[in-house]
C-alpha cells in the first residue's frame, strides 16, 4: 500500500537506479519490449539522453521513483500532429492510482502544451487492466498487430489504440485530394530488379520521391532537396534491405524492407514503396514487391512483413492484398499532406 505524497516530475538522470528496478521486473517486462538481460547501464542510457520529440514524466513516492510515462511527439513533419505514449509502474505499487495520475499529467503535456491531435500507443492484447485504463482516457481500439513481439517462448499480438482531438471538426473540413493522372491499364513492364548503385541512381530516386502523388503516400514533402536522397543512397542503415527498378536505364521505383533491431521484434520488418506515376499500372510494384517477398521469406526467415497505406489509395491496398497483406485496422488522423488529413490501413502478413 502507498504511502506518502506521489509526485510527479520530469524525468533526472539520478532516476536510472529506481527506474531499472522497474523496468527489470519480471512481471513490467513481460509486458514491455525488453529482454530479461537488459542491463542497467542501459536505463542510465535512457535517463541522461532523451530522443528528439521525447518529454518524459516519472512518478515519486518518499524520494522513490515506482513508475514512468513518456510520449514522443513524430519527428516527420507530415506526422508532428502525433504522439506515442510508453507508461510502465512497479507491480508494488498497481492498482494504486499511479497510471492514472501519470495518465492524467501526460495528457495535460499533449493537449495544453503540445497540442497534438493524436495520441498512440501499443499494449499487448493479454494486458486486461491496461487496457482498462487507456479505455479510460479516451483511447479506442484501431486494430491488431498480429505476432508483433516474441517474448517468453511466445509470440503477442498488439492491440493498437488512439486517442483523437477535434477528429469531428477535420471530417467536416476533409478535402477531396487532386485527382492523380488516370491510371490506364496498360502492358506490363519487365522491369530489372537490383540493389541501389549510388551515386549513379541518385538523381531518378530523388525526382520521383519530390512528386506530390508520390509524396501522398510515402511521407515525403515536395519541399525536400537532393541531399535527403543522397544520404539515404549513400548507406543503407543496419537492417535496411533495397531493390529499384530499372527501365531502359532508368529507375523508376524502388522498395525497402526495415528490419526492427530490437532483439524481440527482428521477425518483424516494414515495407515502404514507390513507383513513378508514368509507370503506374504497368507491374512495376508487383516486381518489386516479389523480389522483397522471396528475400524475406527465403533469406531473412521473418514471420510479419507490416506496412501502412492511406486509405484512399485503392490501387495500393489491392495490391498488398495480393501478395497476402491483410488489413489489420485504421489509423484516424494519421497524417497531413496534399491539403487533407489522410486515415491509413495498417496491414500485415503473417507467416503461420
Amino acid at each position: 500500500m502507498m504511502t506518502g505524497q506521489l509526485t510527479i516530475r520530469p524525468v533526472h538522470p539520478d532516476d536510472a537506479a529506481d527506474l531499472y528496478a522497474v523496468v527489470s521486473h519480471p512481471a513490467v517486462a513481460i509486458n514491455l519490449v525488453q529482454l530479461p538481460s537488459m542491463e542497467f547501464s542501459e536505463t542510465q542510457k535512457w535517463a541522461e539522453e532523451p530522443k528528439p520529440g521525447q518529454h518524459r514524466l516519472v512518478a515519486e513516492v518518499n524520494g522513490r521513483v515506482i513508475g514512468s510515462i513518456n510520449v514522443t511527439q513524430m519527428q516527420n513533419p507530415r506526422l508532428a500532429h502525433a504522439g506515442k505514449i510508453g507508461l510502465m509502474v512497479h507491480p508494488d505499487f498497481w492498482g494504486q492510482g499511479v497510471g492514472s495520475a501519470l495518465m492524467t499529467a501526460v495528457l495535460n503535456l499533449a493537449d495544453n502544451w503540445l497540442n497534438l491531435l493524436r495520441m498512440e500507443l501499443e499494449v499487448y492484447t493479454h494486458n486486461a487492466s491496461a487496457i482498462h485504463l487507456y479505455e479510460k482516457y479516451g483511447f479506442v481500439a484501431e486494430g491488431v498487430k498480429r505476432k508483433a513481439v516474441f517474448g517468453d517462448g511466445r509470440y503477442f499480438d498488439c492491440l493498437v489504440m488512439a486517442r483523437l482531438r477535434h477528429a469531428d471538426w477535420f471530417a467536416a473540413q476533409a478535402i477531396t485530394p487532386p485527382p492523380t493522372r488516370p491510371l490506364k491499364k496498360q502492358a506490363p513492364v519487365h522491369a530489372i530488379i537490383r540493389t541501389p548503385r549510388f551515386p549513379d541512381d541518385m538523381n531518378d530516386v530523388y525526382q520521383t520521391f519530390r512528386l506530390p502523388e508520390v509524396g501522398r503516400t510515402t511521407l515525403q514533402l515536395p519541399s525536400q532537396e537532393i541531399g535527403k536522397t543522397r544520404d539515404r543512397l549513400k548507406e543503407a542503415a543496419p537492417g535496411i534491405y533495397r531493390y529499384v527498378a530499372e527501365v531502359d536505364g532508368r529507375v523508376v521505383g524502388m522498395a525497402s524492407l526495415h528490419q526492427k533491431q530490437n532483439p524481440r521484434e527482428r521477425h518483424v520488418a516494414s515495407l515502404g514503396m514507390m513507383v513513378h506515376p508514368d509507370y503506374w499500372g504497368q507491374g512495376i510494384g508487383s516486381q518489386l514487391l516479389d523480389a522483397l517477398t522471396k528475400l524475406a521469406d527465403n533469406w531473412l526467415q521473418l514471420t510479419r512483413l507490416e506496412l501502412e497505406v492511406n486509405t484512399d489509395n485503392l490501387a495500393g491496398v489491392r495490391l498488398y492484398e495480393k501478395f497476402g497483406y491483410e488489413i489489420e485496422g485504421t489509423h484516424k488522423l494519421h497524417a497531413y499532406g496534399d491539403g487533407r488529413m489522410a486515415d491509413s490501413y495498417f496491414m500485415g502478413r503473417v507467416r503461420e
